[in-house]
Order: C-alpha cells, then sequence, then structure tokens
C-alpha cells in the first residue's frame, strides 16, 4: 500500500488503531470528503505555532486555524522561563555586546556534541533577530538586561518582563486574535490526512473536538482541509511515560518538566505519515531541578543567577564539582555522580548557593524562597549544617571562590561576567536533574518541510517547527534555544506553507 493510501485510511481513525482490514475498506473511498476548510491548519499554541501563524498571515493567508489539546493556550511555551537567546537584536547593540549567529552555531555544536544538522543549526541562529522583530511588533516587552546562560559565549539571553514564556504566548495570542486568526482548543488531532487527488501530499487532519485529555473522551470526529498544507508545531512527548522508556529506559523514572498534554501522539502520527525520524531516543536533563519544587518551578530560573554568580558543591567532598556554567548535560551528568555517593535514606543532594547581593535582582528567587525550595544561611556553619557539608572544608571553598572572583585562575574555568563575593547570608537549592526535552523528533529541511522516510525528500504539504522536529540542537541544547529554535522555525514553516498549494 502506498504512504498517501495508508494516509487516507488514516483519516477516520486514530492511528493507533488503524487496522489491515478498515485501511482496504478507506483506500476504496473515490473522493475525501471534508467538514471544514481553512487557509492553513497548525497543529500546537506555543511558540512554533504562533509563530507560524503570524508569517502566514504575513504571507497573506487570512483562514488560519490554530489547534490546541488542551484547555489552555501555549502548551510548555506559556510555563517555561521565556528565556530567548537571540544574537544580532538591538538590545544587545544597547548594550555594547559583541556576538554573532557563527558564535552562537559555535557554541550549539560544541553543546550538541557534533551531531548538529549545520544548515538547520545555521539558519536559526542567522535568523534569530527576525524573531526579536516578530515579538516586538506584537508588543512583547524585554527587561533591559541581558543573561548569559551555561556555554554560551556571550550574554544573549533576553527575558520577558513578567520572566516567563506567558510573557511572549500571550501578547503574541492576543496579535493574532486582532488579525482574525482562529484558535480551537480542546482538539485533538487523530490524523493526518493525504492529499486525495492523486499526488503525494498531505492536505489536512482529522479531529476530535471537545477533547478530555484525561479520560480521552471527545464529542465529534472531523475533518479538516488545510488549503496549504499541515505546520506540526505540537511540542515534544516529555510527559508519555511509556515512550520515555521505550526510547531511553535509564530516564524512565525522572521526574519531566513537560506539562501533562506533552504525549507522543503526534509524533506517532508524523511517523505513521511516512516521516524520516531524527534521535528520538535522545532527551535533555535540566541541571536545575529539584527534590523540593516541582519540575521547573521558580527555584530553577533562581538557580541559573545561583550558577552564574554562586558556586555549586557536592556535600559528601564539601567541594565544586562542575563549572557551573558548563552545558545542562556535563552538569546534569556531574550532579548524578553526585547523588550515587548517596543512598535512599541518606541521600546526596549537590546544592548551588549564593550571597544576597544576588538574590537582588534574580529572577524566580521570591517564589522560590517563599514555596521553600531556596532557603537563607545565616552563617557558613549554618549553611554546613543545613546540607551535611564539613564545615571547615565548605570555609575553605568559599574562601577560594572569592580569590578566584577577584582575579585568582578558575580550576574549572567558569567565566564570570559579574564578580561577586560569597558572604552570608546565603540562599542556597538542592539540584537533582529532570528530564527537560526531546532532543529529537522528525527531520526538516531548512524550509521547516518534513522529510519522508523513504525518498529522503520533502513531504508535499507537511511541515513542523519547533521540539517536534530534531537534528538543530544535536545531542544536547543549549539554555534559552528551544525557544528561539520554536520561533525561528515557526516563522519559516508558515512562510513555506503560504507558498504552497494543495490539490483540490
Amino acid at each position: 500500500m502506498k504512504r498517501r493510501d495508508l494516509l487516507k485510511a488514516a483519516a477516520l481513525l486514530p492511528v493507533a488503531t488503524l487496522g489491515t482490514a478498515h485501511a482496504a475498506s478507506a483506500c476504496k473511498k473515490e473522493k475525501m470528503s471534508f467538514d471544514e476548510e481553512f487557509d492553513i491548519v497548525i497543529v500546537g499554541s506555543g511558540f512554533a505555532g504562533l509563530a507560524a501563524a503570524y508569517s502566514a498571515n504575513k504571507a497573506g493567508l487570512k483562514n488560519i486555524l490554530i489547534i490546541e489539546k488542551m484547555v489552555a493556550y501555549g502548551g510548555a511555551s506559556a510555563i517555561c522561563g521565556g528565556i530567548v537567546c537571540m544574537p544580532g537584536t538591538k538590545l544587545q547593540a544597547k548594550h555594547g555586546i559583541e556576538d554573532s549567529p557563527e558564535l552562537l552555531v559555535k557554541d550549539m555544536v560544541k553543546v550538541g556534541r557534533g551531531f548538529n544538522h549545520p544548515e538547520l543549526a545555521m539558519t536559526m541562529a542567522t535568523q534569530a533577530s527576525t524573531a526579536y522583530d516578530m515579538m516586538m511588533e506584537c508588543g512583547v516587552q524585554f527587561k533591559d538586561k541581558l543573561l548569559r546562560l551555561g556555554s554560551h559565549s556571550a550574554p544573549r539571553g533576553h527575558i520577558p518582563t513578567n520572566a516567563s514564556g506567558g510573557g511572549i504566548v500571550v501578547p503574541m495570542h492576543k496579535h493574532l486574535l486582532e488579525k482574525g486568526i482562529k484558535f480551537q482548543n480542546r482538539t485533538n488531532v487523530s490524523a493526518i490526512i493525504s492529499d486525495d487527488s492523486g499526488v503525494s501530499g498531505v492536505s489536512g487532519v482529522a479531529v476530535q473536538t471537545n477533547f478530555d485529555s484525561k479520560t480521552g473522551k471527545f464529542d465529534k470526529e472531523l475533518t479538516y482541509k488545510s488549503r496549504h498544507g499541515v505546520v506540526i508545531a505540537s511540542g515534544g512527548w516529555g510527559s508519555d511515560k511509556q515512550f520515555v522508556k521505550t526510547t531511553m529506559p535509564v530516564y524512565a523514572d525522572l521526574r519531566a518538566t513537560a506539562q501533562s498534554g506533552a504525549t507522543a501522539d503526534m509524533i506517532k502520527s508524523l511517523l505513521a505519515a511516512g516521516s524520516l525520524p531524527v534521535m528520538l531516543d535522545m532527551y535533555q536533563l535540566g541541571p536545575w531541578g529539584s527534590p523540593d519544587e516541582r519540575p521547573a518551578g521558580p527555584g530553577s530560573f533562581f538557580s541559573d543567577y545561583a550558577f552564574s554568580e554562586g558556586i555549586a558543591v557536592d556535600p559528601k567532598t564539601g567541594k565544586r564539582f562542575v563549572n557551573e556554567l558548563s552545558s545542562r548535560r556535563t552538569r546534569s551528568e556531574a550532579e548524578l555522580v553526585v547523588m550515587q555517593k548517596g543512598t535512599k535514606e541518606t541521600p546526596n543532594y549537590p546544592f548551588t548557593f549564593c550571597g544576597e547581593e544576588t538574590t537582588k535582582h534574580a529572577e524566580g528567587f521570591y517564589a522560590a524562597y517563599r514555596d521553600g525550595a531556596v532557603k537563607k544561611s545565616n552563617s557558613v556553619a549554618e549553611l554546613a549544617k543545613r546540607h551535611g557539608v564539613d564545615e571547615a572544608t565548605l570555609t575553605q571553598t568559599i574562601a577560594e571562590w572569592n580569590e578566584i572572583v577577584k582575579g585568582a585562575p578558575d580550576p574549572f574555568n567558569k567565566p564570570l561576567d559579574v564578580r561577586t563575593e560569597l558572604k552570608a547570608p546565603f540562599y542556597s537549592f538542592r539540584l537533582s536533574p529532570v528530564l527537560h526535552y526531546c532532543m529529537g523528533g522528525v527531520a526538516i529541511t531548512p524550509d521547516a518541510q518534513v522529510i519522508d522516510a523513504t525518498t529522503c525528500e520533502p513531504i508535499e504539504g507537511l511541515f513542523a517547527a519547533g521540539e517536534i522536529a530534531g537534528g538543530v540542537h544535536g545531542m544536547d541544547r543549549l539554555g534559552g534555544c528551544s525557544s528561539i529554535d520554536g520561533l525561528v522555525f515557526g516563522q519559516i514553516a508558515g512562510r513555506t506553507a503560504a507558498k504552497y498549494k494543495a490539490n483540490a
């Protein structure tokens, strides 16, 4: 059976339950009829989906539908920290920061261990500043400062004024509504529909309306035709324990930062549509997770500042154990080694801490301190007792760090944009890595076209952007780069789709 026929068969059935008998019967349909038609259908309402709608509208499309499976719009984008790492923006120029797309790609390839797809990485980096302009037009506001995240060669982290992804999603959502773009929540995509004209390609989706993500129940099954193809911007599958366990068993029991709707349904539908998979067994861990708060809680944001201006310590040794601004993978792996020294009864959680001066400008601090994830210690003795560290050794470690702040060489070679002496009172945060990002996905071209696993050529009318697409970041990614990935390739997907016309 040809792929396009299989897709036609899948139109009225969830991919997971598609049987041979049903397929044979469905393939006899001469003409596919649709319940509704749109210029373009976009699956997912996070950064990538919003950017796709923005650029498709800019390219002249009017009847645009954004589908969201959950009740709330925005997905993982709405609840993330919202930091967007972009080189070459007006804000960087204002602060006199020297940076370039080439330098960002160099950082990406180093962290990605060379597994990055070069064209995709360079496309993201060179078009990052256009995403900044798009956000400005949509009313997004950023703080008048920039943050250097781990393994970045320059401060390029742009922070929304409310320090969350909602600071980007909400104004973009409002802007798009004013442009007449339609949003539809509680709508689950059960299958991708092929072009029924005899030409290989994608022309729509089958959906389940009034979908309840907790029970899987829904009211109706409908089919939507998309005259300019379909953009998949549904994000990752970090909450799908079965899929994670199957692809990477060692991560099966890790807590995940993903929202509950981040399941593997769309990656399965894309694979059923013949898409080429890329690194589906590769995941990123977040080194700022903690046993004392929910994954990606406010303490994770605070820890970025503690990592930058303070230090991280192994309670067993009382010493630093990693460059606190190294890659997420490096830090997470180092933290896991530290944790392995403990037992279930007496765990050995590493911790990061800083002085009070840092807390005055660290996003996430007040909420994490209020909730108890960040603890205050009025002396080295109190800090040592809190974390089970030898006081004399911890005193020496702090003294050594303060010498580094004054100019002494750092054995870990951590870059210092801000030199802040560590002195009491101290504010500490225990660390335990969490599953944070799906590095793999479907293969795409630099034009955001999904690639066919059989031909290694683009599947007509099928586009993908954001976490659902693999290859941009390689084995691991830089902080603040999932957001710019979705925003850049979302824009590209919308523009490319606008040029494509599905067969009638």
